[in-house]
């Protein structure tokens, strides 16, 4: 975290954007609270971490990130304000600066939430989906952690979800409105990106992925919401969990859950945690608007 002291000597990002405390880091970038000394408003600004600051496939994937999420027409995916570089040359992009919690912080207070809330937030978390596939772009890491749901903007008002992190998204469509021009590094045919225990089989096996994959993932958020943990949670190594989302059949959230599931429900998610993205003459579920599995 930087100091006081240090954020107004500091150089601000872009020529615009003042720090003012650090809000995550991964292995690719951090997440910085900022001040958008032009507007006066605060900001989140993602920003290539100092040792990857000449890595050129490291800016390539934040512009794509950052067009990606600017190509989404949804209220339900985080919006992008502004793309650049600091004065040391790392690679930003500027996000706008949400007040609440991600669902996995929900779900640790909470454990589960009833089955008509799930259905509410699958509906949101669905919609912004969808738009993201009209858009010609896959996520290819939801998870409970990149599910957002925002602080109401006035005293009884409803919480809106949004979808975050679109730092491993992928182009499946270069010819759709807006698309993002895809990666000029490809990433490596074969290679596993996301997260073990809401991957899709095909992610895993490396095989084609398309906006299924989407929705297989969103339907172990959907599975966490009704029983408070993934199909797989007994397992915990990480080629255990890969194995078992490629082979072993889940069983219905109602057998986890420590409330009430209905049956239609455990029927939905288990469609949408098929093996196969397609089956028979149905298509992986669950759908929604445009979106369909």
């Amino acid at each position: 975290m930087v100091e006081p002291d240090e954020n107004k000597t500091a150089p601000l990002i872009g020529g615009r954007y003042r720090t003012i405390r650090k809000i995550a880091a991964g292995q690719m970038g951090e997440v910085i609270e900022a001040e958008d000394v032009v507007l006066r408003k605060r900001v989140a600004v993602k920003i290539i971490r100092r040792e990857h600051a000449d890595a050129p496939d490291f800016a390539d994937r934040l512009r794509l990130e950052a067009q990606a999420v600017a190509a989404v027409k949804s209220q339900h995916v985080v919006s992008a304000l502004d793309l650049g570089r600091a004065p040391d040359g790392r690679a930003y992009v500027v996000f706008e600066r949400l007040d609440g919690r991600t669902l996995r912080d929900e779900l640790r207070e909470r454990k589960h939430v009833p089955p008509a809330e799930a259905i509410a937030l699958m509906l949101e978390l669905l919609d912004g989906l969808a738009a993201a596939h009209e858009a010609g772009i896959i996520h290819r890491d939801i998870k409970h952690e990149n599910v957002f749901l925002c602080a109401p903007a006035r005293p009884g008002g409803e919480r809106i979800l949004k979808i975050l992190d679109f730092g491993i998204a992928k182009v499946i469509d270069p010819s759709a409105a807006g698309a993002p021009t895809p990666l000029a590094l490809p990433t490596a045919k074969g290679m596993i990106l996301g997260t073990p225990r809401f991957l899709a089989p095909e992610q895993i096996l490396g095989q084609a992925v398309d906006h299924r994959a989407d929705l297989y993932s969103a339907g172990i958020v959907l599975y966490m919401l009704l029983a408070g943990r993934d199909p797989f949670h007994r397992i915990r190594e990480v080629y255990g969990v890969l194995a078992a989302q490629v082979k072993t059949a889940p069983e219905p959230p109602s057998t986890q859950a420590e409330q009430p599931v209905p049956e239609a429900l455990d029927r939905i998610v288990l469609r949408a945690l098929a093996k196969a993205p397609r089956i028979g003459s149905r298509t992986r579920g669950p759908s929604r608007r445009r979106s369909r599995r």
